[in-house]
């Protein structure tokens, strides 16, 4: 009889530790497959981000023209993304950033002398920020949107995860002249930025 209940208590033993082994196996491929999803497939500790830049221009007296900018920031992962603060004193790439740059528009015959120098199939000029294609002149650069903010001065801006964020600025402009909008978010990993263009011809004066 001892020898019947001992063989069953080592079966009993060995059908533990197996379904242990089972338990443990499967909780490692849960963990494995949980880890691929979120942080391979949907990479939800990745911060991602979209900023965008709506213009708009609104005739005044004489040649001024009031240029109303809207930047959206739009946080569309599953973390809070925050914005790069200042390091020291003269630390300029934080926050959110916008630059606006005046382009002087090519005549017709400076067009023309143009594609005569670059041969049949000149390339078409387009503005480039870091190069300075198209003769800018600037109007507003590197000045940060959120400066003024009582939570990006106390460290607390965030942007979080489904919320489209705006963040208004407005300057004069003049009449019948062509303008790049820059804006760019930054964080520790870098930048995120949209550039457009927009005109002031073609305006009516206001009534």
């Amino acid at each position: 009889m001892h020898d019947i209940r001992h063989e069953r208590l080592q079966t009993a033993h060995l059908w533990a530790d197996l379904f242990s082994k089972v338990i443990g196996g499967i909780a490692l491929v849960v963990a494995a497959w949980w880890t691929y999803t979120n942080f391979t497939v949907e990479r939800t500790h990745d911060p991602t981000m979209e900023v965008s830049v709506a213009p708009s221009v609104h005739p005044l007296r004489d040649d001024q023209m009031l240029l109303n900018v809207d930047v959206f920031l739009q946080n569309i992962g599953k973390v809070a993304i925050a914005p790069r603060f200042p390091a020291s004193e003269g630390d300029r790439d934080v926050g959110l950033e916008i630059s606006i740059v005046e382009i002087e528009p090519l005549s017709t015959g400076g067009q023309a002398a143009a594609a005569s120098a670059a041969g049949p199939d000149p390339g078409v000029p387009w503005f480039d920020w870091t190069a300075g294609d198209g003769d800018p002149k600037a109007i507003l650069v590197k000045r940060n949107l959120l400066a003024s903010n009582e939570d990006f001065r106390c460290r607390r801006y965030q942007l979080n995860p489904g919320v489209r964020y705006r963040e208004p600025f407005a300057c004069i402009v003049e009449r019948n002249r062509l303008y790049a909008i820059r804006a760019r978010f930054w964080t520790e990993e870098g930048s995120v930025a949209d550039l457009v263009y927009i005109d002031t011809f073609g305006t009516h004066d206001p009534p």
